[in-house]
């Protein structure tokens, strides 16, 4: 299965997640895909019906909502885990502990509490320990993974947890360990600087990587044809029949322009060539001070 495979760009980030893109994966769902998950997928492509309802039912335009809603529009169609509970609140006197974003139950009757999150981040080795961040630079992946972990993952071993539970496995007949996983999707960005760094770049098929509009040009000799991504479908790879011509000194010259209104990084996917089958990879733009 290739998200490739799919024209609709909603059932393509569909796909792109049920392949599995993991930052961090404590839970892999491939066991749980259902057998004819390809077909359904490919039934989506020709009538999003049912998925853009689910979307349309979604309140907030943010990408970590929308991904969300890919993700539990994922369990519920297209695997033989079952939803028990979505979004939960955990309270104590009014005041909010956490919360589960999801939990699953199993064929075998296993519970599994699953924090989710949707993250892209950029490698800054001189930031370390926070050498992999966000393009907004205010979020890093220590950061992330260690609130997930300490806080997110256990919310449901405290009193006010096991009580929020409680009528759950009431409903379920049975009183059930729940295994608190970590499930965060994304892509890491690895630093581009010159030829040979994107050689060593070119080698890693799972990573994107960011570079300064400066040292755009390093990139000539391996692209032909580049597409600006909007949010929120930032995760699987646009269709090659919307990109353009790469020419890297009119590239440099229009993002330096943008970035004097809006200094935010660029996303977009490079082609290296104009065949419908070639491979693209995705790379963050940043302003030469970032």
């Amino acid at each position: 299965m290739s998200s490739k495979g799919f024209t609709h760009p909603i059932v393509r980030d569909l796909a792109w997640l049920v392949e599995g893109h993991y930052i961090e994966c404590d839970f892999d769902l491939a066991p749980f895909l259902l057998a004819d998950v390809n077909q359904r997928l490919k039934a989506l492509d020709l009538d999003s019906s049912l998925l853009d309802q689910a979307l349309a039912e979604c309140k907030s335009h943010f990408m970590g909502s929308y991904f969300e809603t890919l993700f539990s529009f994922a369990i519920e169609h297209l695997s033989t885990l079952t939803i028990r509970l979505e979004h939960v609140q955990i309270q104590r006197q009014g005041k909010t502990l956490g919360e589960v974003d999801m939990l699953v139950e199993t064929p075998q009757g296993h519970l599994h509490q699953f924090e989710i999150a949707i993250k892209f981040y950029l490698e800054r080795p001189d930031l370390a320990p926070h050498n992999w961040i966000g393009p907004n630079k205010n979020d890093s992946l220590l950061i992330k993974v260690t609130r997930a972990r300490e806080h997110q993952l256990t919310v449901l071993q405290t009193e006010d947890g096991a009580a929020t539970l409680a009528p759950l496995f009431e409903t379920l007949g049975k009183k059930s360990r729940v295994q608190a996983s970590l499930l965060m999707f994304g892509r890491l960005y690895s630093a581009l600087t010159d030829a040979a760094s994107v050689q060593a770049w070119l080698l890693n098929n799972k990573r994107g990587a960011w570079l300064r509009v400066r040292d755009l040009k390093c990139l000539s000799a391996v692209f032909s044809h580049v597409v600006f991504l909007e949010k929120p479908h930032w995760m699987a790879a646009p269709s090659q029949n919307v990109a353009t011509e790469f020419c890297a000194t009119a590239l440099i010259n229009a993002i330096g322009e943008w970035f004097l209104q809006d200094d935010r990084p660029k996303h977009v996917c490079f082609f290296t060539s104009a065949n419908p089958d070639a491979p693209a990879r995705h790379v963050f733009i940043v302003p030469d001070t970032w």
